[in-house]
C-alpha cells in the first residue's frame, strides 16, 4: 500500500510540474541541466591537465584525427616517433652534462627522460581555418621547453656530417666570365656547368664555389665588404647567433620580444644593411655610429654590394652565414619582415635538437610543388616570366618532377624560406653553398631552387631536412608588411589612438549621475520622468 501511494504521489507531482511549467519550460530546464553537466566535466578535465608539467607556450599539433591523408599520417608519425640515433639518446652528449660527474641513476634536473619528453603528452587540434576577420594561414600551438631547460638539451658534440668531413672554397682574384654565359656573377665566380655537377658529387673532402670568390677572407675586398672594426667580430666563437638583413630600405627593423636574459647575454643579433639602409636608419631610428645598434640588433654595414637587386644581395648573408661566421655552431636566420617572438634556445631545442636534425625550414603553407610555385611567382610578377620558365625547364631536363606522395618521407618541394634554423657542419654548409649557386645562376627566387639542391645531395648521402609545418613557424615569428606597403597604408584615425577629453560634469554631480546630497544643480528642476510622476500624483 505504501509503495502504491508513493507511486501515485510521484505521478501526480510530475503531472503538476508539466502542467505548471509547460513544455517550453521543461525543455529549458533540460538544457540547463545538460549545460551544467558539461561544465562540471570540462572543469574536471582542465583541473586534471593543470597537474601536468608546466610547459612554456602551448603545444604542437599532433593528432589530426582518423581521416588522414598519407601526408598527414607521415607527419604524425614523424612528430611522434622516437629517434634511435645515439647522438640524441646518449645522455653524455648534452651540453654541460658528461664525464665522471654524471650519475646515470640520478641524472641532473634538466636531463630529459628518454622514455618521456615533457611535450609528448600534449596533443591539440590544428589551428582554426581563416575567417573573415583574420584571413590567411594561422599559427598553431607549439610546445617549447623553458629557455634554461632548452639550453641544457644543446648537444655537446656536433652532428655527424655524412661522408663529407672537409669543405673548402674556391678563391680567384680575377674570375673570367665565359664567352657563352652560363649564368652566375663575378661575386659567385661564374661556375661552369661542370663545376656545378662536381659540387653534387659528395666526397670526404671537397672544394666548391660558395661566393666571396675574391679577397683574402669574406667581407674583405670581396664585393660584399664590411668595415675593419667590425670584421674581427665575425671571427669570434659563439654557440648561437641570430641574423637578418635589410637592403634597399626594403623593411623596417623589428625588435625581438620574449627573449630571456640568458639569451640576451650570450646570443648576438646581427642585422646586415647596405649604405642606403644605413643612412635611413641614422635619420629615422635610435642608431648612431657610436653604438651601431638598434635595440638588440648589432648593425653591420655592407659596402660594394655585389648585385643591383636588393633581394639578391639579401641572399648572401641568408645562405652564406657559415662563411661570414666561421666559428659559430648554430644560427637562426629571420627575414627582416618578421619579428622574433620566441627565445632562440627554445626554437633550436624544438626544431633541431628534439628532432635530431641539422637543418630545419618550414614548408610553404599552401604550395608544395615547384611547378605550381613557379606559376604563382609569374602570376604575382615576382620575377620576369622568361627567366622563371628557363629555370624550370632546366630542372625538368635534370629530372625534377611534380611533387607526389611517392616522394615521402619528403613532405614538400617548396619551403617558406623566410626562416632557416641550422647547425654549421660540412654537409649543411655544402647545401647552402650549392643552393646559393643556384640563386646566383638563375632567378633570386630561392623557393624554386631549394628542391633540386636538396635532392641532388640526398642522392649521394643519407641526410634529411626537417621541413616543419608553416603554422609552427608562425608561432615563433610575427609577420609584418614590407616598408613600401606600410608607407602606402592609411594611418589609423586619431580617434582610435587618442582618447577624447572627459566631459565636464555639472557642479554637484557625480560620475554615476547622482546629485550630491544637500546641493542642487543650478538651472535644472529635475528630470522629465520625475515631472510625470508628480503629475500622475496630482491627478490621483
Amino acid at each position: 500500500m505504501l509503495t502504491s501511494n508513493s507511486k501515485e504521489k510521484e505521478r501526480s507531482l510530475s503531472f503538476l510540474c508539466c502542467w505548471y511549467l509547460g513544455r517550453r519550460r521543461v525543455a529549458m530546464l533540460l538544457l540547463l541541466s545538460l549545460a551544467f553537466v558539461v561544465f562540471v566535466l570540462g572543469s574536471y578535465t582542465i583541473n586534471k591537465e593543470s597537474n601536468s608539467p608546466n610547459i612554456h607556450q602551448s603545444i604542437e599539433t599532433m593528432d589530426f584525427g582518423s581521416n588522414q591523408t598519407p601526408i598527414s599520417r607521415e607527419l604524425t608519425s614523424f612528430y611522434t616517433k622516437e629517434s634511435d640515433n645515439d647522438h640524441v639518446r646518449d645522455p653524455f652528449l648534452w651540453n654541460g652534462i658528461g664525464g665522471s660527474d654524471v650519475d646515470v641513476n640520478h641524472p641532473p634536473p634538466f636531463l630529459p627522460s628518454w622514455h618521456h619528453h615533457p611535450c609528448d603528452s600534449f596533443s591539440f587540434p590544428p589551428p582554426p581555418p581563416p575567417g573573415m576577420r583574420r584571413p590567411g594561414p594561422r599559427p598553431c600551438p607549439v610546445c617549447y621547453l623553458p629557455p634554461e631547460e632548452a639550453l641544457a638539451h644543446m648537444p655537446k658534440y656536433p652532428f655527424e656530417s655524412p661522408l663529407l668531413k672537409n669543405l673548402t672554397y674556391i678563391r680567384e682574384e680575377s674570375p673570367v666570365k665565359p664567352e657563352e654565359s652560363e649564368g652566375g656573377s663575378e661575386f659567385g665566380g661564374y661556375p661552369s656547368l661542370e663545376h656545378r655537377t662536381n659540387s653534387f658529387d659528395i666526397k670526404e673532402s671537397m672544394t666548391v664555389h660558395c661566393g666571396f670568390i675574391k679577397g683574402t677572407k669574406p667581407g674583405h675586398q670581396t664585393g660584399f665588404d664590411i668595415d675593419e672594426d667590425i670584421l674581427h667580430e665575425l671571427d669570434q666563437s659563439h654557440d648561437v647567433i641570430v641574423a637578418s638583413a635589410i637592403f634597399g630600405k626594403y623593411d623596417i627593423i623589428q625588435e625581438p620580444v620574449n627573449i630571456s636574459e640568458m639569451a640576451r647575454k650570450n646570443i648576438p643579433f646581427y642585422m646586415f644593411v647596405d649604405e642606403e639602409t644605413h643612412l635611413y636608419l641614422k635619420n629615422t631610428s635610435s642608431y648612431t655610429d657610436d653604438n651601431k645598434r638598434v635595440g638588440l640588433w648589432r648593425i653591420i654595414v655592407v659596402h660594394n654590394v655585389p648585385y643591383t637587386d636588393a633581394r639578391r644581395n639579401g641572399k648572401v648573408p641568408k645562405l652564406l652565414l657559415h662563411r661570414l661566421f666561421p666559428n659559430v655552431r648554430y644560427s637562426i636566420w629571420v627575414d627582416a619582415k618578421l619579428q622574433l617572438v620566441v627565445d632562440p634556445y627554445q626554437i633550436l631545442e624544438r626544431f633541431l635538437w628534439r628532432t635530431n636534425s641539422s637543418f630545419a625550414i618550414s614548408r610553404h603553407y599552401r604550395r608544395f610543388d615547384v611547378f605550381v610555385e613557379a606559376e604563382a611567382n609569374k602570376a604575382a610578377r615576382k620575377y620576369d616570366n622568361a627567366s622563371i620558365d628557363y629555370q624550370v625547364e632546366f630542372y625538368k631536363k635534370e629530372g625534377l618532377t611534380p611533387y607526389t606522395e611517392a616522394k615521402l618521407p619528403i613532405t614538400s618541394d617548396v619551403p617558406e624560406g623566410c626562416t632557416i634554423i641550422r647547425e654549421h657542419i660540412p654537409i649543411t654548409n655544402l647545401f647552402t653553398c650549392v643552393w646559393f649557386n643556384e640563386v646566383d645562376r638563375f632567378t633570386s627566387r630561392d623557393q624554386l631552387s631549394f628542391a633540386i639542391a636538396r635532392d641532388k645531395i640526398r642522392e649521394k648521402v643519407d641526410w634529411s631536412i626537417n621541413m616543419f609545418l608553416d603554422c609552427e613557424r608562425r608561432n615563433f615569428v610575427k609577420q609584418v608588411y614590407h616598408r613600401d606597403v606600410l608607407l602606402t597604408m592609411k594611418p589609423p584615425r586619431a580617434s582610435s589612438r587618442v582618447l577624447p577629453e572627459p566631459l565636464v560634469l555639472p557642479r554637484g554631480r557625480l560620475a554615476g549621475g547622482r546629485a550630491t546630497p544637500g546641493k542642487k544643480t543650478p538651472g535644472q528642476r529635475g528630470k522629465r520622468r520625475h515631472r510625470k510622476v508628480s503629475a500622475g500624483g496630482r491627478n490621483m
